[in-house]
């Protein structure tokens, strides 16, 4: 007989290996870690999305001046009109997505959410599998207390496709939150 998960040669009757029965256990006594100690959520502002995409504010302004400027008053209005309904959109985008995205800790694991679009997203790390918890500022996030939390596994996450790990962006007070991670999580062994 053969393990009906791996196909290994069964030395006695049965159904899976004695190895894919040890996975299946931990999968279960993860599935049983219910008791939260932490829970992360993505942080919206619409004042840190006007000053992140303020770049593209400056071109669309500097287009409508030119606009009013060089061409006729319908131009010039029509590209406002095209500003604000794509400024609309990447506010209305960006909440959304802030809203869907979050890392709930556990006592023995964590679990990553994210939606996009059609797509949910739930990616789970036992805190044995992590590399590496840190954070990243930019000047912007810096300046309203945001940073992103980066999470590394040693071996690939299922859910993932390049990174082993992911990315939790404009988490407040970050420092805070990492610092809370390292009680729960413990000392991380490279």
């Amino acid at each position: 007989m053969r393990c009906s998960i791996c196909g290994a040669k069964l030395k006695k009757e049965g159904d899976i290996c004695t190895n894919c029965y040890k996975k299946y256990q931990e999968e279960e006594d993860l599935k049983k870690d219910t008791n939260e100690q932490l829970t992360i959520k993505r942080k919206y502002s619409i004042g840190y999305e006007f000053l992140k995409y303020g770049w593209l504010i400056v071109i669309f302004v500097l287009s409508a001046m030119g606009c009013f400027a060089f061409s006729n008053v319908l131009e010039g209005i029509l590209c406002l009109i095209i500003f604000i309904v794509l400024m609309g959109f990447l506010l209305f985008w960006d909440k959304r997505v802030a809203r869907a995205t979050k890392a709930v800790f556990y006592e023995k694991r964590m679990v990553y959410t994210f939606k996009f679009l059609f797509f949910d997203t739930e990616k789970t790390v036992k805190y044995s599998d992590l590399a590496d918890v840190t954070y990243f500022q930019t000047f912007a996030q810096k300046r309203f207390g945001y940073g992103d939390l980066c999470v590394y596994a040693r071996g690939p996450i299922p859910g993932t496709t390049i990174f082993n790990g992911f990315q939790l962006k404009n988490v407040e007070n970050v420092k805070e939150v990492l610092e809370k991670i390292g009680e729960i999580v413990g000392a991380i062994e490279s």
